[in-house]
């Protein structure tokens, strides 16, 4: 489980982060997007609160896109090395999604969830008793304490 505070950065170092919320939930998405934002198989985040969430250090670049969805994708990221850090999505506003690459301490992150399975690479095998979405996954059971987090 991983501890409050925890901190990040990118892979230079220009850019660090703290959070001093847990998360929500954690999930693997495995959605073309994804796929071409970490020139791998599949991006893996935490969702925060976004108040929760300051910089310590540096200023990301940003790069917006539209989701399949018509959300606004916001994706912040070292202008230095190129590291994605986290998203913002415009229907959830009160959200941020990091990237746990990015975290200091990402081997204390549990996994249960994968979303867009319908775009999974056939060798990326998926852990029994994880929960499993063809596309979106339904976080209301993770938002339950706050599902306001889940409105626009």
């Amino acid at each position: 489980m991983l501890e409050v505070p925890f901190e990040g950065g990118c892979q230079c170092g220009a850019v660090r982060y703290r959070c001093k919320a847990p998360p929500f939930v954690s999930y693997t998405c495995h959605c073309l997007a994804c796929q071409c934002l970490t020139s791998s198989a599949f991006a893996t985040c935490i969702q925060v609160p976004a108040e929760a969430f300051s910089l310590l250090r540096g200023t990301p670049s940003s790069r917006d896109r539209t989701a399949d969805s018509g959300n606004q994708i916001t994706t912040s990221f070292c202008g230095s090395c190129c590291s994605a850090l986290c998203s913002a999505n415009s229907a959830r506003p009160r959200l941020r999604s990091v990237y746990v690459g990015t975290l200091d301490r990402a081997a204390e992150v549990e996994v249960d969830a994968h979303i867009w399975t319908k775009r999974r690479l056939p060798w990326v095998l998926l852990p029994d008793g994880h929960r499993v979405f063809l596309e979106a996954g339904d976080w209301r059971p993770d938002y339950a304490a706050d599902p306001s987090r889940l409105e626009q």
